[in-house]
């Protein structure tokens, strides 16, 4: 067993499980499920079966190191070595877990590493005068309600900041904050998109121009409601709690601080980036992670009742 002792000893004293020495898996079989495995002994080549109703199969440890080979110092196993967390033997080029992890081999464990090669490089591009920054633009990140018009006089998918009473247009497709998804809630015929945020969040960077690019193409159909977990407003603090999922107002909170979970919470939000659609005052649809922007169109049209639109 590749296991330690300790893991050993616990796994063969529990009375829930029977292990299987010498055994290998050769074949699976069942109808709709999965009934048992075909197994056979690896000394004997004796043959057997095995009824289960699941599998786990673990595909070994080889490292994928073919790439570098040649190029970085690999031991004998094919893992990269590596000096001081994530240097290998050619400058300017840094591994990251379990290409040279041979004793943990943990998500937790590899992203830690990952960030550590990341930092590497990045410390020996600026030595070496090679890192480059790049910046948008005032013009390019200037906040707009609803549609603003750019140069070609094509629509620019942006939210503005948080709506407030004074500032809130129903006639805007897209909207940020709990105020306008509560006025929308209420008030709103279109199905209405709310995408979940957080500023920390890196996925959620990458979802807001695709799901805004999206929205662009409901133009008039749809309500976008953009919700920062963590940001909060003085108007907001005035605002009542409000769950879109229990459709009912509670206590009025009055904080001082300036995040806001409790939205997200009670809408059921475990993660960011979310979306969920609402439509009749009803949640229709809850989505976790990025998708891709057919996916997104697929679901909207399928309760716009309208025919699937293929990007250019």
């Amino acid at each position: 067993m590749r296991a330690s002792k300790a893991m050993q000893d616990r796994t063969l004293a529990n009375p829930n499980v029977t292990v299987h020495l010498n055994t290998g898996v050769e074949d699976a079989f069942g109808g709709e499920v999965l009934e048992g495995l075909k197994l056979f002994d690896t000394h004997t080549g004796e043959k057997r079966t095995l009824a289960v109703k699941g599998l786990f199969y673990g595909i070994g440890h080889t490292p994928n190191s073919k790439l570098v080979a040649g190029q970085v110092e690999l031991d004998e196993a094919g893992y990269v070595k590596v000096t001081h967390g994530a240097s290998t033997s050619l400058p300017g080029v840094f591994a990251a877990g379990d290409l040279h992890d041979t004793e943990w081999r943990q998500a937790i464990t590899a992203a830690g590493s990952g960030c550590m090669a990341a930092l590497a490089a990045e410390r020996f591009l600026t030595a070496n005068n090679l890192a480059r920054q790049f910046k948008q633009s005032e013009a390019a990140t200037a906040p707009t309600n609803g549609h603003a018009a750019n140069g070609n006089g094509a629509d620019k998918a942006t939210t503005a900041s948080v709506d407030t009473p004074e500032a809130f247009d129903i006639n805007n497709d897209k909207h940020k904050g709990q105020y306008a998804l509560r006025k929308l809630y209420h008030e709103s015929k279109r199905l209405i998109c709310v995408l979940y945020t957080a500023p920390t969040c890196g996925p959620c960077r990458t979802l807001k121009p695709i799901f805004n690019a999206v929205v662009d193409e409901y133009k008039g159909k749809v309500h976008f409601v953009e919700i920062d977990i963590e940001q909060r407003t003085e108007e907001e603090d005035r605002c009542v709690h409000w769950s879109p999922t229990k459709a009912s107002r509670t206590t009025v909170k009055m904080l001082n601080n300036k995040h806001d979970p409790e939205i997200a919470e009670a809408a059921g939000v475990m993660g960011t980036p979310t979306v969920q659609m609402f439509k009749d005052k009803a949640r229709v649809e809850q989505l976790s992670g990025v998708k891709m922007k057919k996916d997104y169109r697929e679901i909207i049209s399928r309760h716009l009742g309208a025919e699937v639109k293929v990007a250019a």
